[in-house]
């Protein structure tokens, strides 16, 4: 009977360590920010295509979903530093492709990390590697 409430004691402990500060989002993780991000993602070189990401803070990483005004499949999603005008060449994270009109992908980071507002989001042309959508994330 000890042996049972001794473990029933241990599990209420352990499940209450897990859950989160009572703001429904379940906890954020060490170092990571809490809450969403938004992104605008402006029109560039006459593209046509403009849309707008949001990017959710998870244990550690950063979940990004975007929308897409215009027609956009296959096109390249990507984290730079530096701003749309004057992008710096490396690319720091590589979210994937647009299907659909819409974008998803994960940033190996949290979003403190990425919310600084020294990072852009930008989307290339899937066939002219031209920059067709870009938005700086915003200092969270």
């Amino acid at each position: 009977m000890k042996l049972r409430i001794a473990l029933g004691m241990l599990v209420v402990g352990m499940a209450s360590a897990c859950g989160g500060d009572g703001n429904g989002d379940g906890g954020g993780g060490a170092g990571g920010a809490s809450g969403t991000v938004n992104v605008t993602l402006d029109e560039m070189n006459n593209s046509g295509k403009s849309g707008r990401a949001e990017l959710h803070s998870g244990a550690a990483s950063t979940d990004v979903t975007i929308e897409i005004n215009g027609q956009s499949d296959n096109d390249t999603i990507y984290v730079h530093t530096g701003t749309c005008d004057a992008p710096g060449e490396e690319i720091v994270h590589d979210l994937g492709f647009t299907t659909a009109n819409l974008g998803q992908g994960q940033i190996f980071v949290t979003l403190d990390e990425v919310a600084t507002g020294e990072y852009i989001l930008d989307i290339h042309d899937d066939e002219t590697d031209e920059v067709i959508m870009c938005g700086q994330i915003p200092a969270q």
